[in-house]
């Protein structure tokens, strides 16, 4: 227990040393983000591509991945395969977290967003088929979902006329083109309606997400020591 507990606390002050290095040079940048700037050269801190190495979060993934490994290496007996499976299982978690769970650790704010050419907060992605929200008014956001919604308010795909009037046989359509065809979408009543967390929720969905992986941590612990006493007896 007390190897295990130690070992624990190695991992985490190695990633807790880590994340504060990497907290402390992308200050500046997290800074001039939050402030509406450098959004097009840099992540968000809220972005799942630099969330899981900012702040207290590091140190709880190491804790769960050092308790994950130990209870795999109990259960298996077998170095290798005990450290394909906690690798496995690691990199299932830290994708299902984000893409699943984060979003949902702390309360996030929902605005709806005119549809309109030129200057709007919207960009087309995919083939100019799905309409994409940048939230100009919530610097350093992390957008979770997004809807498009009817002239009624009610979710509804973009309709078969939009594409319709990107498609362009001789090639891609051009910028004016696609300002008409987004003006002509925005008349007809359309609106997009955009879930994000706001900046501000950085340290609610740290400490949230930290305790997620400690106590997921905890509960492993309890697992080995309920194992090896198993195996004594």
């Amino acid at each position: 227990m007390t190897k295990l507990g130690l070992g624990a606390a190695v991992s985490m002050a190695a990633a807790g040393l880590t994340s504060l290095a990497v907290t402390w040079w992308s200050s500046p940048i997290d800074r001039a983000v939050d402030a509406g700037g450098a959004t097009d050269t840099y992540f968000p801190r809220l972005d799942p591509v630099a969330f899981a190495a900012r702040g207290i979060v590091p140190m709880a993934h190491a804790a769960f991945a050092f308790a994950l490994g130990v209870a795999l290496g109990l259960v298996i007996r077998r170095t290798l395969p005990a450290m394909a499976t906690t690798f496995a299982l690691y990199t299932a978690a830290q994708i299902a977290v984000p893409m699943w769970i984060r979003s949902h650790l702390a309360a996030a704010d929902r605005t709806v967003l005119p549809i309109e050419p030129d200057g709007a907060p919207l960009g087309i992605q995919d083939g100019a088929k799905q309409i994409v929200a940048h939230l100009e008014q919530a610097p350093g956001a992390w957008v979770t979902s997004q809807q498009t919604l009817n002239a009624a308010g009610q979710p509804a795909p973009v309709p078969s006329s939009f594409a319709d009037c990107l498609h362009i046989e001789s090639g891609p359509p051009t910028l004016q083109q696609v300002d008409r065809c987004v003006a002509d979408l925005g008349a007809l009543g359309y609106k997009q309606q955009v879930t994000y967390q706001p900046a501000g929720n950085f340290w609610a969905l740290q400490w949230a997400e930290a305790g997620l992986y400690l106590g997921l941590a905890l509960a492993l612990t309890g697992f080995c020591v309920w194992w090896i006493r198993r195996r004594v007896t």
